[in-house]
């Protein structure tokens, strides 16, 4: 069964699909966003307003080796992660995942992101510092180096 990463841009549906997807295939399922929250007791949104992006991205790399090293030490069951949408785009996260997994970009159109993240700002801290659309385009080269990709 393996190990397979769910990347993609912010709003994309990576946890909820993975979800759904997990629980199909028997699979664990671990969202990267709420393991930080509960390893940190902040949510990535908290974190990045009080300490900032880069601290952010720090911890996350920590937690998506911790993850990892988690699944490897019990046995490798079949395991899907959802990541955060900036995870795959920073230090050597991507590589990362790539050698341990099978990564799979959620591909949702701009459009849709766009709305979701209009209806729920607060959930997305960095957008409203940063245009999404310039964001997505940015980070797009990074999610397409997945193994796969879906089309919700």
């Amino acid at each position: 069964m393996g190990l397979t990463f769910y990347i993609g841009f912010m709003a994309c549906g990576k946890s909820t699909l993975g979800q759904k997807h997990a629980a199909a295939s028997g699979k664990n399922f671990v969202d990267l966003d709420r393991e930080f929250s509960r390893e940190t007791g902040m949510t990535p949104e908290k974190y990045i307003t009080e300490k900032g992006e880069e601290a952010f991205r720090r911890e996350e790399k920590k937690l998506l080796r911790k993850v990892v090293a988690h699944w490897m030490a019990s046995g490798k069951p079949g395991q899907l992660v959802a990541c955060g949408g900036g995870t795959p785009c920073f230090f050597d996260n991507l590589e990362f995942m790539k050698t341990h997994g099978h990564v799979v970009f959620i591909d949702t159109p701009l459009e849709t992101l766009l709305e979701r993240i209009r209806r729920e700002p607060d959930r997305w801290p960095v957008a409203k510092s940063y245009p999404p659309e310039k964001l997505y385009e940015e980070r797009r080269k990074w999610y397409e180096q997945a193994h796969e990709r879906l089309i919700p």
